[in-house]
């Protein structure tokens, strides 16, 4: 009945508008008279004109701006208004019914939107004709899609074949139109290729013929490292000139306010870069011999120039020192304990590695020095790696140190260390050492997580999985009742997948613990029928949700038979949205005639 009426009320909005063209196409405004030519001879008198008849009652309609004035019989213009009145009375009534139909059918329409979606992914022959299906103004129209903007060329990849990642590459070219511009980028090239003499000259040449371009800057620090990669002495002396008054500047500029402007437009290396190139430089010139460049290594060094790392040299010492270790182990270990004795942010590194080396040896000289550098090193990282080794040493010496550090130690990262490598150890001590930590009530909650996350297929047994099955019944935390499913769950194996099951159907359990036990089942084997029996039960949408997610992931018919049955009866529309998308990946000819219904009908 609502549809009649609304197609009534269209039907006269249409009368009232064709009337009105009707009337403009059968009186077109009259045209403009030309303009009469001056007579040759004098004009004849006109013949008097017929008396006219009556005119018929008309009236004036003014069509718009440019479209003149248009002549009609004023009954038929009566006619329209009557028509037009009838018409806006209908709307109006039209309208309050329509608020209504609107509201109940919202839902309808947007699951109809989805089925149409999802039946255009199962088949897309079989969707053309439902667009003929779909009643008339119940989907609107797709909005056409924005063109997409064109892509911006890709620039080719710089491969840059110089090993050092202390230095920072030229930056792209940023000054077109500057008389250097063209220069400075074959120069670029150049030095990311490794053609280090060519791209020396290449910066020499923008100093020396553009003064005023603004890539000067740049180029005298990448002509002084390119020359510094061709390793001569010669040229390592011209580097080391070049770059001399620009580490000066940028000493005196760290240790006061002002600035020049020149170092500020410098858009390749920082400040620390160039003290670092400028110390390397004379650094290896002092090896050489040169007495003015030591002299300059040591005024740096005293002035705090030391503490800027050179990640060149340490990349270089790091593989001498592997080499050597691995050529004669006896004459590396003094070397070891000597680079484990350095306290320095910029030897870290090397620490790192000497710890790593020192755990692949498992002798008890080399226990007693990773022991040490887990317990002391100022470096996280080589703390970090020192626990990491101290599980695979012989005995139970890496792990009594563990222990005494789990309960010493204050730093929370350090702590999480520790327990990753004891969890990562098949020793029963590691074991006990875990579960002690794990029932500890005033141990910080965070930790006791992080030491039920790590149990896992890889290391834990069925006696782990019982440890934690029986736990959940007495912990006082949320949190660590979340963990522990987790935990159990990826163990897996039937006693497991059992119990995380028994956990999501258990009404008396928090919604967030049950939603965690339905994510472990995703990789379970329940039935579906356990499935089916939980969505069912289920009072939370979150749970269903969850379960859906495993319907759609399971190849059984009887996961599609319930996606299906969501479909039809679900009074959630998201869930029904859900399991739509869910059905798509499923090869099932229902699917397809479900959408259509769904397309024609609304709910089936």
């Amino acid at each position: 009945m609502k549809r009649i009426t609304l197609a009534m009320m269209l039907a006269a909005l249409s009368l009232v508008s064709a009337a009105g063209s009707v009337a403009h196409a059968q009186n077109p405004p009259p045209a403009s008279p030309p303009v009469p030519a001056a007579p040759a001879t004098p004009a004849v008198p006109a013949t008097p004109a017929a008396r006219p008849s009556p005119a018929p009652r008309t009236a004036r309609i003014f069509y718009g701006p440019g479209d003149g004035i248009g002549i009609i019989d004023a009954d038929q213009l009566d006619r329209i208004r009557e028509v037009a009145r009838e018409g806006r009375e209908m709307a109006t009534a039209a309208r309050e019914m329509s608020r209504e139909v609107i509201v109940q059918n919202r839902e309808i329409m947007e699951v109809q939107r989805e089925a149409m979606r999802a039946a255009s992914m199962i088949d897309r022959e079989q969707f053309a004709p439902l667009a003929a299906l779909a009643p008339m103004g119940s989907l609107p129209p797709m909005p056409a899609m924005a063109p997409m903007a064109p892509m911006a060329p890709m620039a080719p990849m710089a491969i840059y074949r110089g090993g050092d990642v202390s230095v920072r590459m030229p930056p792209a070219p940023w000054a077109q139109g500057d008389p250097a511009d063209s220069v400075y980028r074959v120069a670029r090239n150049a030095l990311n290729v490794g053609e280090y003499g060519r791209a020396a000259r290449m910066f020499q040449d923008i100093q020396q013929k553009y003064p005023k371009s603004a890539y000067q800057a740049d180029a005298i620090y990448y002509e002084a490292y390119a020359r510094y990669k061709v390793g001569t002495t010669d040229e390592l002396e011209k580097a080391a000139k070049l770059l001399e008054p620009l580490a000066t500047k940028t000493m005196n500029v760290s240790n006061s306010s002002s600035n020049d402007g020149f170092y500020a437009a410098r858009r390749g290396a920082s400040d620390s870069e160039v003290a670092t190139l400028y110390n390397r430089i004379n650094g290896v010139l002092a090896q050489r011999g040169n007495r003015d460049a030591a002299n300059k290594v040591a005024k740096a060094a005293s002035q705090g120039g030391a503490s800027i790392c050179d990640n060149e040299d340490i990349q270089v010492r790091v593989e001498a020192m592997n080499a050597l270790s691995q050529m004669d182990p006896t004459a590396a270990m003094p070397l070891l304990r000597k680079v484990l004795d350095r306290k320095d942010e910029c030897s870290s590194e090397l620490r790192r590695r000497a710890v790593f080396m020192l755990g692949r040896r498992g002798d008890a000289e080399s226990a007693q020095l990773l022991i040490a550098a887990a317990k002391s090193d100022p470096s996280y990282t080589v703390r970090s790696e020192a626990i990491s080794a101290l599980p695979r040493l012989t005995g139970d010496v890496g792990l009594n140190a563990l222990e005494d550090m789990l309960r010493t130690e204050q730093d929370e990262r350090i702590q999480r260390s520790i327990v990753r490598s004891l969890t990562s150890s098949d020793n029963q001590k590691a074991r006990q050492s875990m579960r002690a930590l794990i029932d500890r009530k005033d141990a910080p909650i965070t930790l006791r997580v992080e030491a039920v996350s790590s149990f896992n297929n890889d290391h834990a047994t069925a006696d782990d999985a019982a440890y934690l099955r029986t736990l959940y019944g007495k912990a006082d935390n949320d949190r660590l009742k979340e963990a522990i499913i987790g935990a159990v769950g990826r163990m897996g194996g039937a006693d497991n997948d059992k119990w995380v099951l028994a956990i999501a159907q258990n009404q008396n359990e928090p919604s967030q613990l049950r939603a965690a036990a339905i994510s472990r089942l995703l990789r379970s084997n329940s039935s579906i029928a356990d499935l089916n029996k939980l969505y069912d039960s289920a009072d939370s949408y979150n749970i269903r949700s969850q379960i859906v997610n495993v319907l759609a992931n399971r190849k059984e018919p009887e996961a599609t038979d319930k996606l299906l049955d969501i479909v039809k009866n679900s009074t959630v529309v998201d869930l029904r949205k859900q399991a739509m998308n869910a059905i798509t990946r499923k090869n099932d000819p229902r699917s397809t005639q479900l959408l259509m219904d769904i397309i024609d009908k609304g709910r089936p």
